[in-house]
């Protein structure tokens, strides 16, 4: 069949089941990119009120692979011999969508430059995948830490399936990946692996040493006696012995070496926290079994910035490890607060980057990865003109608050009602996050004309600060067992959809073309 006729058959099949539908009384919003026909079956996703649902027509006389997806509707007839089956986009049916249309699963990238792109609430990943399908970027579609998960009540499974939908719905063929971000413990491996995710951030984080930096002599040589060293496969001296009296040639013109001193300070910071890494690490791979996977290791939660030399210790001790990264997430100097643009000096970031740049080339190569990195449009020309091939940026926060600019525009009472809910539960949730505002700074409602809402509490810093670290009480606080929010969220962005995936992609964008703009 001309591929023109293929096209317009398709199309014929898919208007007599909407047809037959709306003589239902039944009205449906049919997402065109979706339509693919697999075996003689053609498949599309469509929205039911607020509920999207994946459609199956297919000859009833010939052997189709219908029966393997679960439907909530059986078999109705759109025509003589020609039948139609509506199914839930449950996980049943997301697992058999990645098995027959690949393109829905996630893959191993390598050391390709990426985009990390969280979708807190569930709905915002056609517009990341938009943006990454306009400026020809690799994204990382499913990515969520175990805490954001927990604090917006989701599994790992739910982002992942979420993220495959989305794939689907956009007729994405691009590839994507499926980041578990901040994993610290072999429970969160074990279970973000079992919903299939292909890279593995891993935070050692509790297991760095930040006393090391002040600590005096004699206390250093008597926790550096203690490190795990059965873990570091080496004893004391054989320790030694690999890093004194060595010069590590970087450039021609940047060679590091180690006094004992120095050594030590790095060994008593981050030993245990790489031994830990070392458990974690082992665990995946007998999870695996042999198959590839992305690896990445976050220090990036330290009192102190990542020095050069704790960088370069970092890399040497993984490599000595045997131990394979493709991302390296560091503590910059400066500091990477929620929601807002880079604080610091941008000279001092520029010259200490680059370094970081220099050792991750030369005893990786590996990615940096930028944590918190919404935002930072300051540093991103820097990011780009010094490792553009070799970034992955992570961002979350950020498009839930661009999810709010919708309930702004279209709800003032609701987006009020989230806005006040969120000051009264800030100074809470704002203990797990480095960041400056405080309720002093932040307008009360009462006091702000509609039409200034967005501005005040998403375009101005402090506003901005707490909406984003109160997502967690927003998406979940409940009332007589009713969520307060999170559904009212929901319905007001699928009525506005084209709007809230534009907004999306024109801020996801505007990240993608400060930090890759050589590549593109």
């Amino acid at each position: 069949m001309e591929p023109g006729n293929k096209e317009s058959y398709l199309m014929d099949k898919i208007t007599r089941f909407e047809r037959l539908l709306e003589e239902k009384g039944r009205r449906i919003k049919i997402y065109e990119q979706s339509i693919i026909e697999r075996n003689r079956t053609i498949f599309f996703l469509m929205r039911e009120s607020y509920q999207k649902k994946l459609v199956l027509l297919y000859p009833s006389n010939e052997e189709n692979i219908s029966d393997d997806f679960e439907s909530e509707e059986e078999e109705g007839i759109i025509e003589e011999s020609w039948n139609y089956k509506i199914c839930l986009c449950s996980r049943e049916n997301a697992d058999k969508l990645r098995e027959h249309f690949p393109f829905t699963k996630p893959r191993v990238i390598g050391l390709t430059p990426a985009i990390g792109c969280g979708d807190r609430i569930g709905l915002a990943t056609p517009g990341h995948i938009r943006a990454a399908r306009r400026f020809r970027v690799f994204p990382v579609l499913a990515q969520q830490s175990i805490r954001e998960m927990t604090r917006t009540a989701r599994t790992p499974r739910d982002v992942l399936d979420d993220a495959s939908w989305a794939v689907f719905q956009e007729g994405y063929r691009g590839g994507f990946a499926a980041d578990a971000d901040h994993l610290k413990t072999e429970e969160d491996v074990k279970s973000t692996f079992e919903a299939g995710f292909t890279m593995y951030t891993l935070d050692p984080s509790s297991f760095v040493d930040d006393a090391a930096d002040n600590d005096d002599l004699e206390t250093l040589r008597e926790k550096f006696s203690k490190l795990p060293w059965r873990d570091l496969q080496c004893s004391r001296e054989e320790f030694l012995d690999t890093y004194l009296g060595r010069e590590f040639p970087v450039t021609t013109e940047f060679k590091v070496s180690f006094t004992e001193e120095g050594l030590m300070r790095a060994a008593v910071k981050y030993s245990a926290a790489i031994a830990h890494v070392s458990r974690l690490k082992r665990l995946l791979d007998r999870l695996f079994k042999g198959e590839k996977y992305d690896l990445e290791v976050s220090v990036d939660e330290t009192e102190s910035p990542t020095k050069p030399l704790e960088h370069l210790f970092i890399a040497l001790e993984l490599k000595r490890l045997g131990i394979n990264i493709q991302g390296l997430a560091l503590r910059f100097v400066g500091r990477f607060e929620k929601a807002v643009d880079y604080i610091g000096d941008l000279k001092e970031f520029e010259e200490t980057f680059r370094r970081h740049v220099l050792i991750a080339r030369r005893f990786g190569p590996y990615k940096l990865s930028v944590h918190s990195g919404s935002d930072k449009f300051s540093i991103y020309p820097i990011l780009g003109r010094l490792a553009g091939d070799m970034i992955h940026l992570k961002t979350a926060g950020t498009s839930y608050l661009e999810s709010l600019r919708i309930i702004a525009r279209h709800d003032p009472n609701l987006f009020r009602e989230i806005v006040n809910y969120s000051l009264k539960c800030f100074e809470r949730d704002r203990a797990s996050y480095h960041i400056s505002t405080d309720l002093s700074m932040v307008p009360l409602t009462d006091e702000v004309p509609d039409g200034d809402l967005e501005r005040v509490y998403l375009d101005e810093d402090p506003g901005r600060q707490v909406l984003h670290v109160t997502f967690g009480s927003i998406l979940t606080a409940k009332k007589d067992g009713e969520w307060i929010f999170r559904d009212r969220i929901k319905k007001l962005l699928l009525d506005n959809e084209d709007e809230f995936y534009e907004t999306i992609s024109k801020h996801i964008g505007r990240h993608i073309k400060m930090t890759f703009s050589k590549k593109i």
